[in-house]
């Protein structure tokens, strides 16, 4: 399922911010290997690690050769975005990182506008009921999206962004990414 929005927040229905959202029934068999990799990383599979607030790393990154499962997703949303920028996905790259939320963990407010990313956004690939609502923020516009298995979200990187307070008993594991131009097609 593809919705295109502006979408009128579904808590405040207050005013518009550009997002689409794009369901992957294909990738939800994906995400129970993913989730027993990720519980399995050592310190070793993990490249680096940023963005520490609240007695917790938000980003995790990893390399895809110590998260082959990853591979599968990239192309997914490489496709979307290509469909949603009116690219060619030849054209696009894509950077992501892990965030993984504990019960009691937030994600704090941000933006991704400090490169030359074209898009942000999000997968989940475990979202338990009250694990965190995405919270995209524009001027004095809100909109909260409920995740779920298999979604992506995406949005534009000027969007400040944050994550309400998982108050499940579970993780909450979802991928952060940015698209941005491939550097070698730029000189072809």
């Amino acid at each position: 399922m593809n919705s295109s929005v502006p979408t009128p927040s579904q808590k405040n229905n207050a005013h518009l911010i550009w997002h689409e959202t794009y369901e992957c029934q294909a990738c939800l068999a994906l995400n129970a290997r993913l989730s027993a990799r990720i519980t399995q990383l050592t310190e070793q599979d993990i490249i680096q690690r940023n963005h520490y607030l609240g007695g917790r790393y938000e980003n995790i990154y990893v390399a895809l050769k110590n998260l082959p499962e990853m591979g599968v997703l990239v192309d997914v949303a490489i496709q979307q975005a290509a469909r949603i920028l009116a690219r060619k996905p030849e054209t696009l790259r894509m950077g992501w990182w892990l965030n993984i939320m504990q019960p009691d963990d937030i994600t704090h407010a941000h933006a991704h506008d400090a490169g030359d990313e074209l898009l942000s956004g999000a997968y989940y690939i475990d979202a338990p009921p009250y694990g965190g609502d995405l919270v995209l923020i524009e001027e004095m516009h809100r909109v909260e999206i409920s995740p779920f298995p298999g979604l992506f979200v995406f949005f534009r990187p000027s969007v400040v962004h944050e994550v309400t307070r998982n108050v499940s008993h579970s993780p909450r594991i979802s991928v952060g990414f940015n698209i941005g131009m491939d550097c070698l097609c730029l000189s072809r």
